[in-house]
C-alpha cells in the first residue's frame, strides 16, 4: 500500500474527514447558518436538514445537536443575516443636503434589501408562530426606523408632529421600507436602478425642502 493509499483509507478518513473532525463547536454553528441562507438565497426556499448539513459538510444529526428545534435555527439564521446586512450600513452625516442624503441612504438600503430578501420572505411566514423571531425582525425594523429619524432629523424638526402617528415619520421609515422595496423589485418587476429611483423620489416628496 502506498503513502497516499494509507492516508485515504476508511480508518484514517482522509483530509477532509480529518477537517471535519477538527472543526470545533462554535465553527460549526456558524457553517451551519451559513449554509441555510446560502441554500435560502440561491433557491428562496426553506431547505431541509439534510441539505443543510451536506452543505455545511456535517452529518444530518448535527444540525439536531446545534438547534433544538426549527425556530431556533431560524432565530439564529435571522440574527446572523442582521449581522451581515447592518455591515453595509454607514453613516450619513445629518447636516448634508436633502438629496445627498437620499441618495446615499437608498443605495445603503438597496444593497441591504437585497441581501436580506430571501431570508425575510421565509421569517415572515414564520413570524406568526415564533415569537423569537419576531422579537428579530422587531429589532430590524425600530433599528431601521431610528436610521432614517436619524438621517432626516433637520428635515422633520421642520415638520409639526413629525414623529406623531400617522406623521411624516411614519410616512418615510415606510417609503424607505424592505416592504415598498420588495414590491417594486418583485410585484412591479423593476430592476434595482428603477427601485432606486422611485424609493428616492417618493422621499424627496415627503420631506420637506430647505428653507
Amino acid at each position: 500500500m502506498s503513502d497516499t493509499e494509507a492516508r485515504t483509507t476508511p480508518d484514517s478518513g482522509g483530509p477532509a474527514a480529518r477537517k471535519r473532525r477538527r472543526r470545533d463547536p462554535e465553527s460549526t454553528y456558524a457553517a451551519l447558518l451559513d449554509a441555510l441562507l446560502q441554500l435560502v438565497s440561491e433557491s428562496g426556499r426553506e431547505p431541509t436538514r439534510k441539505a443543510i448539513a451536506d452543505r455545511a459538510g456535517v452529518s444530518e444529526r448535527t444540525v439536531f445537536v446545534h438547534f433544538a428545534d426549527r425556530e431556533a435555527l431560524y432565530v439564529a439564521a435571522a440574527r446572523r443575516q442582521a449581522e451581515r446586512w447592518r455591515a453595509h450600513a454607514e453613516r450619513v452625516p445629518p447636516e448634508e443636503a436633502t438629496d445627498r442624503k437620499v441618495g446615499a441612504l437608498v443605495a445603503q438600503r438597496a444593497r441591504m434589501y437585497e441581501l436580506m430578501t430571501p431570508i425575510r420572505r421565509i421569517g415572515l411566514g414564520l413570524e406568526p408562530d415564533s415569537s423569537g423571531l419576531r422579537g428579530v425582525m422587531e429589532e430590524g425594523d425600530a433599528w431601521f426606523r431610528s436610521d432614517v429619524a436619524a438621517v432626516f432629523a433637520p428635515e422633520l424638526a421642520r415638520v409639526p408632529d413629525a414623529e406623531e402617528p400617522g406623521g411624516v415619520l411614519d410616512a418615510v421609515e415606510a417609503a424607505a421600507s424592505w416592504a415598498v422595496w420588495d414590491h417594486l423589485r418583485s410585484r412591479r418587476g423593476l430592476d434595482e436602478g428603477a427601485s432606486r429611483a422611485a424609493m428616492s423620489r417618493t422621499l424627496r416628496a415627503l420631506l420637506p425642502a430647505a428653507p
